[in-house]
């Protein structure tokens, strides 16, 4: 069973470790910790342009992550905004088969339970790129991607029947 690490800024439902595992077929043992990463993002802001470099900051800390306490993957939820060059905007970034996923929330504000909703999907969406997963041309698959914010309403955070056979095979090679 691979084992999951969520470090996160934000305040999120107490059943949020639930929710994740139960979307990869409790294939996944989740463990939540709240955290400040507000030193960590100083060194990665582009003052510029008010965010958060993720690429720069996804390669900085992946090999300082791999196998720490014992968990599988990370994935980091950052309450700030981020980019990688080329694009205005990122909601999370990943490297296939990697071992840390970085999402962040600035552009994912809304009302309680929809801001959780959109959190969930892209845990859900990155965890997929770090066991393997590439993006799905399903709109409705958790895996599709979101190029905008309705792109991220508009699909569920269930993974397509194709994307959660993949994974299957993907999570139990761990």
């Amino acid at each position: 069973m691979a084992r999951i690490l969520i470090l996160t800024e934000v305040d999120l439902p107490t059943d949020f470790a639930r929710q994740v595992e139960g979307y990869l077929e409790n294939m996944v043992q989740v463990q939540v910790r709240k955290t400040d990463f507000e030193g960590l993002k100083s060194h990665f802001r582009d003052t510029r342009r008010g965010q958060v470099r993720a690429d720069i900051l996804l390669d900085y800390l992946e090999p300082r992550v791999k196998n720490y306490e014992g968990f599988d993957k990370i994935v980091l939820i950052i309450d700030d905004d981020g980019y990688v060059k080329g694009l205005n905007f990122v909601f999370g970034v990943a490297k296939i088969s990697g071992s840390l996923a970085i999402v962040f929330t600035k552009r994912l504000i809304a009302d309680r339970d929809l801001y959780h909703q959109r959190i969930l999907k892209e845990v859900l969406h990155e965890l997929g790129h770090a066991f393997g997963l590439d993006h799905c041309g399903d709109p409705r698959c958790v895996m599709y991607f979101s190029n905008t914010i309705e792109d991220t309403d508009r699909k569920g955070p269930q993974y397509c029947p194709r994307c959660m056979a993949r994974l299957r095979t993907l999570i139990m090679k761990q």
